[in-house]
């Protein structure tokens, strides 16, 4: 009996390690995405006080925007993109249209310039 214990305690303990580390790396996965995202959208012309609230001031589905950066099958690319490394434009990116739709149906005039992305910036 007692060894029965004692498995059934290992293997709870090894239940609940699994699962908090489960958790620990959805939370640092999205910590990432999220700061793709918003170096992304900056980059787009979105302002920073917009970027930051943007829930509340885009017309956008940001669950969606989120949902696709999360998965997004290039985020290396995405990453050398904003570090500003020899990637042409940002079209690989799934959620560059809603952003520079955002902009343009805010009515201010979208500017893009390769050579001054800033996103670009690392230690946001």
């Amino acid at each position: 009996m007692d060894v029965v214990d004692s498995w059934s305690t290992v293997a709870i303990g090894v239940a609940v390690l699994g699962g908090i580390t489960i958790i620990i790396l959805n939370w640092v996965r999205s910590t990432i995405s999220n700061r793709r995202m918003y170096r992304m959208m900056l980059s787009c012309g979105i302002d920073e006080d917009t970027a930051k609230h943007a829930d509340q001031l885009l017309d956008i589905d940001m669950g969606g925007v989120r949902r696709r950066c999360r998965n997004c099958p290039v985020p290396e690319t995405c990453d050398r993109w904003l570090s500003g490394e020899a990637v042409p434009s940002n079209n690989f990116c799934p959620n560059v249209w809603h952003f520079t739709g955002a902009v343009r149906n805010t009515g201010e005039q979208l500017s893009y310039d390769p050579e001054h992305r800033p996103g670009r910036r690392l230690d946001l």
